[in-house]
């Protein structure tokens, strides 16, 4: 199901939320890919390059740096002022009312911001260690890194994470 998102000081119509990171917002874009959206770190310094790129893919520019919201820019752009991860990532769901769904949580790389695809259990069998192969019975990968990702102590670590920094928007 398609979110659409009208902001009242632009035209821009997003079919679903994408959004771009200054690099100071790495941990934040890794929260959001966690939650299902695809959210690039731009790796230069945020400004004019990182517009252009948000506005050829319609992308939401998360920035902590004041100036870049004096920069002439017709997309949309939020200035992130708090440094807790937790905050931020309340801050970013609350301004963009967006909705965290289940089926969506855990399905893009943390590493290249790619869908990832499920691949069968033998497939991993030497790509994963011995423990994780005896007791996970579903995969993932990247296709560009080639990760390979399961429901493991890092997932049920985050999910932790969000009942505590996010419950009221978790489904």
């Amino acid at each position: 199901m398609n979110q659409k998102y009208q902001n009242s000081t632009t035209s821009l119509l997003f079919e679903e939320f994408k959004f771009v990171t200054d690099a100071s917002l790495g941990r934040l874009a890794k929260w959001l890919r966690l939650l299902g959206y695809d959210t690039v770190v731009f790796p230069k310094e945020a400004g004019r390059e990182m517009l252009r790129l948000a506005a050829a893919e319609n992308r939401i520019v998360l920035t902590r740096r004041q100036d870049m919201t004096e920069r002439q820019f017709s997309g949309c752009l939020f200035l992130i002022k708090n440094v807790d991860i937790g905050n931020q990532l309340n801050d970013v769901i609350d301004k963009y009312s967006l909705k965290i769904e289940k089926q969506k949580m855990f399905g893009i790389c943390l590493e290249c911001n790619e869908k990832l695809y499920p691949v069968g259990k033998e497939a991993v069998r030497d790509l994963v260690p011995p423990f994780v192969f005896e007791n996970c019975a579903q995969y993932n990968q990247c296709p560009c890194c080639h990760k390979i990702y399961w429901m493991g102590t890092h997932q049920r670590n985050a999910l932790e994470f969000m009942k505590t920094h996010i419950p009221c928007h978790l489904p």
